[in-house]
């Protein structure tokens, strides 16, 4: 695999359908790794992605290498190493006659860290959602959790849909244990509805209302920028794209204040010298800048003292301040020509 200065290592485990929703809007370089055992979904795969940015891999990943049985159920997405909890509040109330398990495979396991091993590989992000074993995929990437990940987002459960699966609480205290934190739990953490009614009263009009009893959401982690600190501090192209990338995974996941704050506060405690000049030439540099732009650009409608605190945030991070009035698109534009000429 060929990794460019710049590019962004994302592991996918559990790639059914396709790349994270959480990562179409990223406008960096990346190299897109996908694990998916179900050999039919990884040939579909493999026919519709560009080859330049995704791999697939079918392969299995457990918290140790071996072999394990795997339940093929009536709705593949819903097949897993553990066997469905038919009396659960996921089986029993909203995917009733999904789970019966058709038939029973061996299939041998790898851990991402030894998979890594072999290529070379140090992942920026990992992705899980492996119905039910996403703890154990995690607890097998423990050597790329404390070299290089940035960030994690994983399916969790609050309640059990398999039997032994483990629960949320003990995924967070594993990763605080390698020193991440909980940036939040997103999908809203929905609940399975019930008395059969699962539209809105009203399409029309939004609704702020949760269903149900809470089951599971997609929790998703990073690193503090002290670790980035202590990790990459030494080396400084590699300290600026590490915090590039973990402020873009933020603005990914509904924390686009948090990303932008980390990223001003990186180039302030840098003494002001903002980017090394080798990274303001990827997209990942100016993809971000340009999505900063766009995001704080909303509070130019009302220039009040909070449009001139924005104005002043984005000249903290790029030297320079965020146009206003008529001369706002001008500026996108131009970030958007910059970002259209970069190559990495």
């Amino acid at each position: 695999m060929d990794i460019q200065f710049g590019s962004t290592v994302v592991m996918d485990v559990g790639a059914r359908y396709g790349m994270h929703p959480s990562w179409r809007g990223y406008k960096g370089s990346m190299n897109y790794l996908m694990f998916e055992p179900d050999k039919v979904e990884a040939d579909r795969l493999r026919s519709k992605l560009d080859k330049n940015v995704f791999e697939i891999f079918e392969t299995a990943l457990d918290s140790c290498e071996g072999e394990r049985t795997f339940h093929l159920l009536k709705h593949r997405g819903l097949s897993s190493f553990l066997k469905p909890d038919l009396a659960s509040e996921c089986f029993c109330r909203l995917k009733p006659g999904q789970a019966e398990i058709e038939r029973e495979i061996k299939i041998k396991t790898r851990t991402i860290d030894a998979v890594m091993a072999e290529g070379k590989i140090k992942v920026d992000f990992l992705k899980v959602d492996t119905e039910g074993t996403e703890h154990d995929v995690i607890e097998g990437a423990a050597a790329q959790l404390d070299d290089c990940i940035l960030g994690v987002r994983s399916s969790c459960n609050f309640q059990p849909c398999f039997v032994g699966q483990k629960l949320f609480s003990e995924t967070h205290d594993f990763l605080l244990s390698k020193g991440f934190v909980l940036l939040n739990l997103d999908y809203r953490g929905y609940g399975y509805p019930r008395l059969g009614l699962f539209r809105k009263p009203d399409p029309i009009e939004p609704e702020d209302f949760r269903y149900g009893m809470l089951v599971a959401a997609d929790g998703v982690w990073i690193r503090r920028s002290e670790w980035c600190t202590k990790r990459f501090g030494n080396d400084v192209d590699a300290h600026d794209l590490s915090m590039l990338k973990l402020a873009h995974f933020c603005m990914l996941n509904n924390a686009p204040d948090v990303g932008i704050d980390l990223l001003r506060e990186h180039v302030i405690a840098s003494g002001g010298r903002g980017m090394a000049d080798r990274v303001k030439r990827t997209r990942l540099y100016n993809g971000l800048q340009l999505d900063i732009a766009n995001f704080l650009g909303r509070w130019r409608t009302v220039p009040d003292e909070q449009w001139e605190r924005v104005r002043g945030i984005f000249a903290d991070i790029y030297g320079e301040p965020l146009a206003g009035g008529s001369e706002f698109y001008p500026q996108v534009q131009e970030m958007e020509a910059r970002l259209h000429r970069t190559g990495q």
